[in-house]
């Protein structure tokens, strides 16, 4: 029975290991069961969002409002925490994922046998790799001109507009999962409220404050709140701050690194959550941390990847996630940007059918903020999700109610798109472009 509990792909993993070696897992313990009522909620969005094809078949879930995060997050970690205590003590190196249900360990494949022999485990599964999606650089003189001072993504979205008017992202906490990030950077010094770095186990550890492994995550952060350098503003929202967790040292880390990431994120009260992250293919592994997040008042954005139409990675396909797909400054997609129709896919207790990506962005010569005074240029489904992430931070910025309420921001992010290609939402541009200005709008006209 003990046998049996470890699946087959973690096993194998195991057998290569040999004896003495550590792997690390993820341990499946029994839990209370998702309130029906949340799941049906989900669910009824998902399906009503495939077979939307007018931005008021979108917009009719914003009056409904969600208000419940803090207490459902409160309750989750007591719940879960509670039924995790009897198998912490004999879990090697164990961290408790609270926001997926799950435990990381860190062991021996003995010790990992002798876990499995528990009466309350499960499962126990492989813990993956997650990888920065890969991006372009280009030379920063073939990026288009700004316009009136601002990077042509921001000009595309009209956030310079909803600056004049409704906000500039003021108030507002976005989470930051990536490389890590460079707080010295000009554009980015004071933006930096809270960081924290994890291990492949999901094990917080000493650091000596913000620092970044890669340009990746110093150039996904300017895009959500950096300020003018050099003569170009290059943030969505300046005036937003941001909790970066560094989670991919060098560009890649594990499910259990990511995971613990998110749930630092939401313990530190932030609004959105930005992972230009991704793992090819759809896993379920990705639904429990999504849902209990989103359900605790955060809503996350993640890119679809860059392998082009026909593939969508994870986290953004999941049915909740905001996945993000890449425009050029002509405003066609990308071609390495992601795109496909997920039929049937198990969710909870469903079978979902859905089309991702839910929204794109600018995602081609996007300039940003790199190393530790420097601007570069990068392509990338990664490049895009930060100005969603961004549009988000306005929207909560221009009308402060949204700020715990994922359900009614979705609506409105995606029920104010620019719409491109086929009517509702396609395999290429999602619903269509983020409009930051038309957005912000609509929240305050609906007030």
């Amino acid at each position: 029975m003990a046998h049996e509990k470890i699946t087959s792909g973690l096993r194998q993993t195991m057998v290569q290991a040999g004896t003495a070696d550590t792997v690390t897992a993820l341990v499946r313990t029994r839990l209370p069961e998702p309130a029906r009522e949340n799941l049906a909620r989900v669910r009824e969005q998902v399906e009503g969002e495939h077979l939307a094809t007018r931005r008021s078949d979108l917009l009719r879930a914003v009056p409904g409002r969600y208000d419940k995060g803090e207490e459902f997050c409160t309750a989750l970690q007591r719940e879960v925490t509670e039924a995790h205590a009897p198998i912490m003590s004999g879990a090697p190196n164990g961290t408790s994922l609270w926001l997926a249900g799950a435990i990381a360990v860190s062991g021996t494949a003995a010790e990992i046998e002798d876990l499995a022999r528990h009466e309350d485990v499960t499962r126990i599964e492989p813990n993956p790799v997650v990888e920065v999606p890969r991006v372009l650089r280009t030379p920063l003189e073939d990026s288009p001109e700004s316009v009136d001072g601002s990077a042509w993504g921001l000009a595309t979205i009209g956030a310079p507009d909803v600056w004049g008017g409704y906000g500039r992202g003021d108030g507002v906490l976005v989470g930051h999962l990536d490389t890590g990030v460079d707080a010295d950077h000009p554009a980015l010094t004071g933006k930096v409220v809270a960081f924290a770095e994890f291990d492949g186990a999901g094990n917080q550890v000493p650091t000596a404050g913000p620092y970044d492994t890669d340009q990746h995550g110093t150039h996904t952060a300017g895009t959500i709140v950096g300020r003018t350098h050099r003569g170009v503003n290059i943030g969505v929202a300046p005036d937003a701050r941001l909790a970066s967790a560094l989670v991919l040292p060098g560009g890649s880390g594990t499910i259990a690194q990511v995971i613990a990431g998110m749930q630092w994120c939401v313990a530190e009260g932030v609004h959105v959550i930005n992972m230009s992250l991704s793992v090819p293919k759809y896993s379920t592994v990705w639904n429990a941390p999504i849902i209990n997040a989103w359900l605790s008042g955060v809503i996350v954005v993640a890119a679809i990847g860059n392998s082009g139409q026909g593939t969508s990675d994870g986290p953004g396909n999941d049915p909740l996630c905001i996945g993000v797909g890449a425009t050029h400054p002509a405003e066609s997609t990308a071609g390495f940007s992601g795109g496909q129709v997920l039929p049937g896919v198990p969710w909870g207790p469903y079978q979902l059918t859905y089309i991702k990506p839910d929204i794109c962005a600018p995602g081609v010569r996007v300039v940003s903020s790199v190393g530790k005074d420097g601007l570069a240029a990068f392509n990338g489904t990664s490049m895009a999700a930060p100005h969603v992430a961004g549009a988000v931070a306005l929207l909560q910025s221009a009308e402060p109610a949204l700020r715990g309420d994922p359900f009614a921001t979705r609506a409105l992010l995606l029920g104010c798109v620019e719409d491109h290609g086929e009517a509702g939402r396609d395999p290429r541009y999602g619903f269509g472009r983020v409009d930051a200005r038309s957005s912000a709008h609509q929240a305050i006209a609906l007030r």
